[in-house]
Order: structure tokens, then sequence, then C-alpha cells
């Protein structure tokens, strides 16, 4: 009898491992995605007049909700068209699926409604590339000197400022120069100065030009942050079910406020339930705790976060 007790015991040790085993694997592959469920009319008198042009207008709908959901932060209706504007030229990158959910009837057209998949982490990317990431609550000031440009280029090079958050500001220690390669104005060249280095880019487009500066910039920014002691060991204990663990790992990476990245290292059993470890970099340490609170306190469950 005693024989087996153990045995159905270690059976069922066996299997919760082998969960766990799964559980993390899968984790650790899975790319976080969002299903929007969007709408766009089409039509005569429409700005879609097609069905086509109405599901690529629910795409644009979606990736820019997913955008704004990341970024958290109140922004002028002329940024947020600039910002949509930019999406609607990538959203064959980061739509993963979709699923049309009917059509009605309405005044002058068609609704139709789609569920799109949307890849958060591939959003957050591109939203790191122009800025917008970073900018969302405090613009960065720039001293900038446009030679030779047409008033449709220095049009644009107006909007890419409003995309990015960069504004012009007297006595700012990032400078950027943007000039044509050669005098029948084909091609454009650029350079950018700030405490961090030096870059410079060339392109057929001022639009080329401004990207590589600013994706240089950016990218810095982003490994200063890292290095700059924003990594931290998330360990939470107490958990019952592999299934609660993975919940909270796709919580955790919805809180782009509070975190760069969240990975999660290892599960494992202890007496009390099990104990997951993710490896953390911090965007803010105390909009992370609390976050923390609201999420583990209702739970019973605890928590450390190591340097």
């Amino acid at each position: 009898m005693s024989s087996n007790v153990a045995s159905g015991a270690l059976a069922s040790s066996w299997r919760l491992l082998c969960g766990l085993a799964v559980v993390l694997a899968v984790l650790c592959q899975a790319v976080p995605g969002h299903a929007r469920r969007v709408e766009a009319v089409w039509g005569e008198g429409q700005v879609s007049k097609t069905r086509a042009q109405a599901q690529g207008e629910a795409f644009t709908n979606a990736v820019t909700d997913e955008a704004l959901d990341i970024l958290r932060a109140p922004l002028s209706e002329a940024r947020r068209a600039a910002l949509r504007e930019y999406l609607s030229t990538v959203t064959g990158e980061v739509v993963r699926g979709y699923s049309e959910l009917g059509m009605t009837p309405v005044q002058g057209g068609t609704r139709l409604a789609v569920d799109v998949d949307v890849n958060r982490d591939m959003v957050k990317e591109r939203l790191r590339q122009v800025g917008a990431y970073y900018t969302a609550e405090e613009s960065v000031p720039m001293v900038l000197q446009l030679s030779g440009a047409s008033p449709e280029v220095a049009e644009r090079v107006s909007r890419l400022q409003l995309l990015y958050g960069v504004e012009q500001r007297a006595g700012a220690s990032v400078r950027v120069a943007l000039r044509p390669q050669n005098p029948q104005g084909k091609g454009w060249y650029g350079t950018l100065d700030a405490p961090e280095g030096s870059t410079s880019a060339d392109g057929a487009s001022v639009d080329d030009v401004w990207r590589g500066l600013w994706a240089w910039y950016f990218s810095h920014r982003q490994v200063a942050g890292a290095a700059a002691g924003q990594q931290a060991v998330l360990r939470v204990s107490g958990w019952h079910t592999a299934d609660s663990v993975e919940s909270f790992d796709r919580a955790l990476h919805d809180w782009d406020r509070a975190l760069q990245s969240a990975q999660l290292q290892d599960v494992t059993m202890r007496p009390g339930g099990l104990v997951a470890t993710w490896k953390l970099v911090l965007v803010n340490r105390m909009e992370l705790d609390r976050r923390l609170d609201e999420y583990l306190a209702p739970r019973k469950l605890t928590r450390e976060v190591l340097p």
C-alpha cells in the first residue's frame, strides 16, 4: 500500500516537472501578441473605397491602438497622426494574422469588424527605433542646422521631429546638421553630435538620413540605460500551478512603463509551491513595485527583486 502511494506521489511529481519544462520552453519561445478588435468602414463616400482598403485601415487602427497602449502617455493630436502615418507603413511586419468577424451595413457604406493579432514586441521595437518609446513623456532637445532644403523638405523634417519627439532648443547638447550631397540636390548627408558620441549618415532622401542618425542615437540611449544598473532579477514564490506562472509572464510583457524586457529564467518546485525567476531590464522601479503589489498581494505570493 505504502509502495503504491509512494509510486503515485513520484508519478505526480514527475508529471508536474514535465509540465513545468513544457511551460518554460513555450514561454521562452513565445512572441507576445495581442488580439485587437477594430472596425473600419468602406464604400462610396468613405475614406476607404474598397473592402481591401478598409482591411488595411483596420490593421493600422489595431497597430496604432497597440502602440498607444505601450506608450501609455498623452500625445498631442498632431503627434498621434504622425505616429499613425508611420505605423501604417509597417503593418505588414507587425500584424501576425487576423480574423474577420463580419460586416454590417451603415449609412453610406459597410462596417467591417476584424480581430487583428499584433506582435507587441515588434511594435515596441519600432517605437524604440523612431524614439517614441523614449520621448512619449519628454522630448529630446536639439540644435538643428538644415541647409539647402526646399519648403517640401523642410516640412518633412518638421513632421519627422514630431514623430520622433525631438524639438529645436538653443544650447541643446544634441546637434544635428542636414544638407544635400551635391548642388543638384540628389541625395542627403547628415551628422549628429551628442554626449554619447557622434555619427553620420547619407541616403537618397532626408528621411533615410534622419532615420539613420536617430536610430544610432536611440540605440545608444537604450544600451546606456541597460548598462546603468537598470537590470534586476525577480523571484516570485508560492505559485500553485504552472498556468499561473504563464499568466504572470504575459502580464509582465504588458508593463511597458515599468519594464523594458522580462525573460523567464527557470521554474522550480519548493515545499511552499513553485518558485519562478525572471531577468528584468527596468524602466521605472517605482512603477514596477506598484504593479507587483497590485498583482501579487491578492494572490498571497511573495517576491524579491535583486540587483
